[in-house]
């Protein structure tokens, strides 16, 4: 085997109108001169043979917004995957131990590809046979399939952030929006190691996902295909015992506007950002400026303000130690992944349209490696 397929793309669109599955040599190891500008110095490298790739509605949007003269002229979309080394590099090979090494051939890891380091230099996770910085995989947990740990990581690490920047402790009344998408699943099961048993989660989804949503950990869960005004109901519903914290994991401006009516004076909205009625770029723009009006604008009325408190979570350049924490999560249990559904290699375009619609029960996942068992570890 001398050639791998990548899924490429060289134009700004939608995935299944810009993506194309191209033959490339397979990369090897040492990595070639000069190095990404994320990456000046010599550091140990691995050459991963790709089994699953998660997902993430942000490639869309680096398909449809980012323009040539600020990424590399072909890419490789995504950013999450699971697979096994092939090879491994470090500057110092002759000098180093094996145990000084992170990685050794057979390894199963899992890794997060920033998008300061996909788009520069067009490696993203959508490919058989990937060359990466060993700074971004970690080892996958024992017992954890590959398809599993594909899914976890940006959005654990999203998640994980939500949680943390929303308050939450012990105890507390909590509402989280989008509660059975691919992050909403996951904050819902966080969440409840923090709140405790003395802490009530209030979960939004649709009808068909409540049971779910209640076996992640939700107390009480709102269905929002009942109600055609939410922020009505929950305001009738909960004004009179509102809620010490809100994640919201879709993005739904009206639900923050209409916060103070459910949620706690000094509360914080912790959201992944604002949803956008579209991937292109006018609607992006919007989005933007909302989310700095939100981030920046006093929150006191008297000054135009909400009144409760905006948080925007970004997760673009985590540690080594962030993505080993998440995978620690999945390897104790404290998590688990919820799939929305499994696509082949050949039928990523569709998966895109499935991710793109937004209504996802948790996470969709590729199996890159057709010899991979859905459940394999």
């Amino acid at each position: 085997m001398t050639e791998s397929q990548a899924w490429v793309f060289s134009q700004r669109g939608l995935p299944w109108d810009v993506l194309n599955l191209t033959s490339q040599p397979i990369p090897t190891l040492p990595p070639p001169l000069p190095l990404p500008k994320a990456l000046p110095n010599p550091e140990e490298w691995i050459v991963v043979k790709v089994a699953f790739v998660g997902l993430n509605p942000g490639a869309i949007f680096q398909m449809t917004l980012v323009p040539p003269f600020i990424r590399s002229p072909s890419c490789v979309p995504e950013m999450d995957l699971a697979g096994t080394v092939i090879d491994v590099w470090h500057p110092d090979d002759e000098s180093v131990s094996a145990q000084t090494r992170r990685f050794n051939k057979e390894d199963k890891i899992l890794a997060m590809l920033p998008a300061s380091y996909t788009l520069p230099t067009g490696t993203g996770a959508l490919a058989q046979v990937v060359r990466i910085p060993a700074r971004y995989a970690v080892h996958k947990p024992e017992g954890v399939s590959f398809g599993d740990g594909a899914g976890c990581l940006l959005t654990g690490l999203t998640a994980r952030q939500l949680v943390c920047e929303s308050g939450a402790k012990a105890g507390d009344r909590v509402l989280v929006n989008a509660a059975s998408g691919g992050i909403g699943s996951l904050v819902v099961q966080m969440l409840r190691k923090v709140v405790g048993i003395e802490g009530y989660i209030v979960g939004i989804c649709s009808g068909k996902n409540v049971t779910l949503v209640q076996s992640l950990g939700a107390d009480e869960v709102v269905d929002y295909t009942q109600h055609n005004a939410l922020s009505q109901h929950l305001t009738e519903k909960f004004s009179l015992n509102p809620f010490n914290a809100i994640i919201d994991t879709l993005g739904n401006q009206a639900l923050y506007l209409a916060s103070p009516a459910y949620l706690v004076p000094h509360g914080n909205y912790s959201s992944v950002g604002i949803k956008p009625p579209t991937f292109f770029v006018p609607d992006f723009l919007r989005a933007v400026l909302q989310m700095k009006l939100n981030e920046w604008w006093p929150v006191s009325p008297w000054l135009g303000g909400v009144g409760r408190k905006w948080i925007g979570t970004s997760m673009m350049s985590p540690t080594l130690q962030d993505r080993q924490a998440i995978a620690d999560m999945l390897g104790r249990g404290d998590i688990r992944l919820v799939r929305d559904s499994v696509w082949a290699f050949s039928d990523t375009k569709e998966a895109y349209r499935k991710l793109a619609g937004l209504h996802s029960r948790g996470k969709i996942l590729v199996k890159v490696d057709g010899q991979v068992g859905d459940e394999e570890s």
